[in-house]
């Protein structure tokens, strides 16, 4: 099993999954196969080398060719092995649709630990990962390639909370308050949102609190080799968005979030899609 472990992602971890781990409402949740026990839980780097951080003006995860994609081909090529492996039995991947927390599973499998910004930290590339689950029926033994990073995330003086222009981290987490939540939302924004947007200067997403985190200061710069592909750092009005993570949202959002940075004109802002 471990080459294909190996094969799917530089970092791995298998648990059974808790019996009280609470499943997530959201209805774009895939539900989870009936009995199934284990989990298999990937973590998938993707900071890029600094030489690409010139004039960004996205959150890194988007830099790189859409992870929806990327991690799911991954994930899909795994489970197929999988099931080879282990016949009759279930196997059945997510990647930011799992109905499982999966901060909270993969830090239960040994892949990191959550820091105070929710994310999970990795010893070796940091917060910089996305993360995925294969879930089974199969009674697969705990074991992991993961080495758990070295901190106590809560006696940090939390560096990532100050640094949030909208402070939504200093008092537990409110997702309306996330500069991330703010720039993908549909419609006007308020005058806050936009200054928030402003002080983050971001069209897309936002690694203030990452960028921040004492935790990242070493992080590993070894991302997948499929973003290094045709990566976009910098967002403009002509940027071609399919293939990329933003572009389930549409280009009407970028074109506005790019207005409030000064990057567009505002005759081009809208559309009949709003």
């Amino acid at each position: 099993m471990e080459p294909i472990l190996n094969a799917l992602a530089p970092l791995w971890a298998v648990c059974k999954i808790p019996a009280d781990l609470p499943l997530l409402p959201f209805a774009r949740q895939k539900p989870l196969p009936a009995g199934v026990r284990c989990a298999v839980c990937a973590a998938f780097p993707y900071r890029l080398p600094e030489a690409y951080d010139s004039n960004r003006n996205i959150a890194r995860y988007a830099v790189g060719a859409d992870y929806h994609a990327v991690c799911g081909a991954r994930l899909a090529r795994a489970c197929k092995a999988l099931r080879v492996l282990f016949p009759g039995e279930v196997f059945e991947w997510y990647c930011d649709n799992a109905p499982l927390p999966e901060v909270a599973l993969a830090a239960h499998a040994g892949l990191g630990v959550r820091g105070q910004h929710n994310l999970l930290i990795t010893k070796a590339f940091g917060t910089w990962v996305f993360l995925g689950e294969i879930v089974t029926t199969a009674a697969l033994p705990a074991k992991s390639n993961a080495s758990l990073p070295k901190i106590n995330c809560r006696q940090c003086p939390a560096p990532c909370k100050s640094s949030c222009p909208t402070g939504t981290l200093q008092a537990g987490f409110c997702r309306e308050d996330c500069v991330s939540h703010i720039s993908q939302k549909k419609g006007l924004l308020t005058h806050e949102e936009e200054t928030a947007l402003r002080q983050a200067q971001t069209a897309w997403g936002c690694d203030l609190c990452q960028e921040a985190c004492v935790a990242n200061r070493h992080a590993q710069t070894n991302p997948l080799p499929e973003f290094l592909q045709s990566p976009t750092p910098c967002l403009a009005e002509e940027t071609p968005i399919e293939g990329r993570a933003y572009a389930w949202r549409g280009r009407d959002v970028l074109l506005r979030n790019l207005r409030i940075l000064g990057r567009v004109d505002t005759k081009n802002l809208y559309s009949q899609a709003y």
